[in-house]
């Protein structure tokens, strides 16, 4: 169904059953992409991971932010999941325009490296570790502040006619700045998911698949296959497992 209203048409989205997808429906026009967004050198643009995020998203997501049971919920379940997986895989492939964009920055190193074979420098290369410590806390924070009943009775003022705006937005902000420390330190009791999960599954799956796409990209990207490390069939399942039980 996605397929035949153009969803993976887009250069963002990625199909997880590519073998089910379909041309679009005649009666939709074509959209024009612009053609300088990715690279199809050595098949670089073509470069999907989805197969990797459904293990991941099934063997350790799921456990580690679902309790145990059944609702009977199936069908809204379902919808939730295909939300989630396109949104991971989206994120993760989004891995590509990075690689690219950092490619163009620095042709002749990225190509040095690859000549050399040296996919460990290509990681090093393309890794901004003071980035990525601001997306992790960026993730703890946001589940910490948005993953709760905003409408508990400890999150917002009685709206009486005692309480003016002032005290009603004064009251707000700091509340929304006790979420953040609480997220900070792991300490959300009303989270739906503790914010240290969340962070988790950015540190251990969604960042690392990233780096992963990027290598894979600039590897096809400067003509070379990646190492085998890099193949989406032969990475391991230790490579990107979270470590739940330290959770």
């Amino acid at each position: 169904m996605h397929s035949s209203v153009r969803r993976y048409v887009s250069p963002e989205e990625h199909a997880f059953f590519p073998k089910l997808v379909r041309d679009p429906l005649p009666a939709l026009p074509e959209i024009v992409w612009p053609t300088d967004l990715l690279s199809d050198t050595g098949g670089a643009n073509l470069v999907n991971f989805n197969s990797i995020i459904l293990k991941r998203f099934i063997s350790d997501v799921i456990p580690s932010t679902t309790n145990d049971g059944d609702d009977e919920q199936y069908g809204s379940s379902v919808l939730a999941d295909i939300t989630l997986l396109q949104a991971l895989s989206r994120r993760v492939h989004y891995g590509k325009f990075v690689a690219e964009s950092k490619y163009r920055d620095n042709p002749e190193e990225y190509q040095r490296l690859v000549n050399e074979g040296d996919a460990d420098g290509v990681m090093a290369l393309l890794t901004n570790a003071v980035v990525e410590e601001q997306v992790l806390a960026r993730s703890r924070i946001k589940a910490g502040t948005y993953g709760r009943d905003p409408m508990r009775k400890t999150t917002l003022p009685e709206t009486d006619s005692d309480v003016d705006a002032s005290t009603f937005i004064a009251s707000t902000v700091a509340k929304a700045l006790m979420a953040a420390q609480e997220a900070k330190l792991n300490q959300c009791e009303e989270c739906k998911v503790k914010p240290g999960i969340i962070e988790s599954i950015y540190r251990d799956i969604i960042i690392p698949l990233t780096k992963y796409v990027e290598v894979a990209y600039l590897f096809k990207r400067c003509g070379r296959e990646p190492p085998e490390e890099y193949e989406v069939d032969k990475i391991v399942d230790g490579e990107v497992r979270m470590n739940i039980k330290d959770i």
